[in-house]
């Protein structure tokens, strides 16, 4: 009876790891044997000799400026010739409106085509041939599909063994595991797109429902009955949103939005734990910031896209610099500053931090200027300062964080934190076996330290590495967008999700001080899980629009031949 009963306790923490095995040798599959690489066949210029190669890595760019990747000195060859790009694992071959033209297999390149291994290039007198290795495509995993159904089923087991569970309860979530897996299968039967970020996310709502019913039911039939309606928001997002790129034409109304939610925020907003950051409409409640981080994400991507080239380059001269002209930076300051600023008068700073990473993360990577991000790190430091001085709350945070051994009434939850996670140990207490009860609001912040006590230090390097694993996969996303719109949009959703997990996993285990914003998927909350659903749902499209875009390009090979 005894092993039956550490089985239970235990099958999560197991399903957890043979998860993250899973999808590690999945991946594996799709490893090259070498790097590609571009070679020099035959040379027009002693500069360049026969058998020089280049890596093609993410992709090369091809032509006679010093721009260029592959640098060819030849008259014929324009400044900007061609460019070789890796998409869904394989190389495509565009010409970019050379004068000249492009050869590929000794006809004209009019459509982007498919690199395969032997293909040659010619390119004024140059002939380069492409080294493409064998590459396994990573097989569909239907496997990975059944582990939130398998994590959903496993915590019940337990929880109506220990009786905080009854019969209602599971039924409520045996239809939550079915929606979660028919999704999950639903995504790896179209293999379009990343599919591994609705798994990835699947497991934690998974996991995130167990806790948030082991430490109260009633808020875990809530959390049941969001996390249907959020998975619903996520495929109607994949039926009526035609194309992530239609977002694009409604940027200046999203931001509208976030600004008229803030500001209702502030003028008929209730206060809970210190910030006036709800909305209230009857029973119900909703945090509008949680919606606004999307939005806003929605309209920097849209205006950075559109502006980004002045941006990068600026045309007004202070000293040895050049800024943007203040009709392309000053709308996108006033825009943000305000947003932050109502943010600051709701006393949310939680959330006007994030807004803050969020913005210096998506202008750095639409301008490529490092000192914009300088810039940014110096107006957060003075505005920290500001804070500490302006706001009690935060100066009583702070010596919390400075020393919470000493603050025994306000460091009460950091402290009894701390002790749940160092109390877990290696392998945790088990399923049902820790102490929620000793930290307040445990359900929402501090879920991650529960997870801690119960499934230990080898549960919390699973969840870290399951986060890392969405965020990595959004950023591959971005990097395989063939638009600067989709790009942006895909690395602003990312940052979200790191920047986030890294500020409140920081906060309850003390590395920084803490503020009052939940752990993505995994805290107990409406307003956060239906954002979040709806950030999965537009990064899935974008996945799956991107690859369409390039599959669009290509013309069958025969096509070519025929020329």
């Amino acid at each position: 009876m005894i092993w039956l009963v550490l089985t239970l306790k235990y099958l999560i923490l197991l399903l957890l790891c043979l998860f993250v095995l899973v999808v590690f040798i999945n991946s594996r599959s799709g490893i090259k044997d070498k790097n590609a690489a571009l070679i020099v066949q035959r040379s027009g210029s002693a500069a360049v000799p026969v058998g020089k190669r280049w890596d093609l890595g993410k992709g090369l760019l091809l032509g006679r400026g010093s721009d260029c990747t592959v640098n060819i000195p030849d008259p014929y060859v324009s400044s900007r010739h061609a460019r070789i790009l890796l998409q869904n694992g394989r190389y495509y071959v565009t010409d970019l409106g050379s004068t000249n033209g492009t050869l590929f297999e000794e006809h004209p390149l009019i459509t982007p085509q498919i690199l395969h291994n032997g293909s040659k290039l010619r390119i004024g007198e140059f002939t380069l041939s492409a080294e493409i290795p064998r590459q396994t495509k990573a097989d569909s995993s239907f496997l990975l599909a059944l582990f939130p159904g398998l994590i959903l089923a496993a915590g019940s087991l337990e929880l109506y063994r220990e009786q905080l569970l009854g019969s209602q309860e599971i039924a409520l979530l045996a239809v939550a595991a079915v929606l979660m897996v028919v999704s999950s299968i639903i995504v790896e039967y179209r293999a379009k797109g990343q599919p591994l970020i609705i798994h990835l996310m699947g497991v934690l709502t998974a996991l995130g429902l167990i806790f948030i019913f082991r430490v109260d039911p009633y808020y875990g039939v809530r959390q049941a009955y969001w996390a249907l309606a959020g998975y619903t928001i996520i495929w109607l997002a994949q039926i009526f949103l035609t194309e992530y790129k239609r977002l694009l034409d409604y940027k200046y109304i999203f931001m509208v939005l976030s600004i008229v939610f803030l500001v209702f925020t502030i003028l008929f907003g209730v206060e809970a734990g210190g910030a006036r950051s709800w909305l209230s409409l009857g029973s119900f409640r909703f945090q509008p910031s949680e919606f606004v981080k999307i939005f806003m994400v929605i309209f920097l991507a849209g205006y950075l896209e559109e502006n980004k080239d002045i941006l990068r380059v600026g045309t007004l001269r202070l000293g040895r610099f050049y800024l943007p002209d203040w009709p392309y930076l000053g709308p996108l300051l006033v825009v943000c500053g305000l947003a932050l600023l109502l943010l600051v008068f709701q006393k949310d700073l939680g959330m006007a931090l994030l807004f803050f990473a969020i913005f210096l993360v998506m202008v750095y990577v639409a301008t490529e200027r490092p000192s914009f991000l300088l810039l940014g790190l110096g107006l957060f430091s003075v505005g920290a300062v500001l804070m500490f001085f302006i706001f009690p709350h935060v100066q009583t945070r702070m010596m919390i964080y400075l020393d919470p051994w000493e603050q025994v009434d306000s460091s009460y939850q950091i402290v009894q934190s701390l002790f749940a996670i160092s109390g877990g140990g290696i392998f945790g207490q088990g399923l049902g076996s820790g102490f929620p009860d000793l930290i307040p609001a445990v359900h929402t912040d501090f879920i991650f330290s529960l997870i801690g006590e119960e499934l230990g230090l080898l549960g919390l390097l699973v969840i870290l590495g399951i986060y890392l694993l969405l965020v990595w996969k959004g950023l591959e996303i971005a990097l395989n967008t063939p638009d600067g719109f989709g790009c942006l949009l895909a690395c602003g959703f990312s940052a979200i999700l790191a920047l986030q997990t890294l500020i409140i996993i920081g906060g309850v285990t003390n590395l920084i001080p803490l503020t009052g914003i939940p752990l993505p998927l995994l805290s107990y909350g409406g307003s956060s899980f239906i954002s979040n659903c709806f950030l999965m749902g537009i990064l899935y499209k974008v996945s799956v629009d991107s690859e369409k875009e390039v599959d669009e390009w290509i013309v069958p090979e025969e096509s070519v031949m025929d020329h």
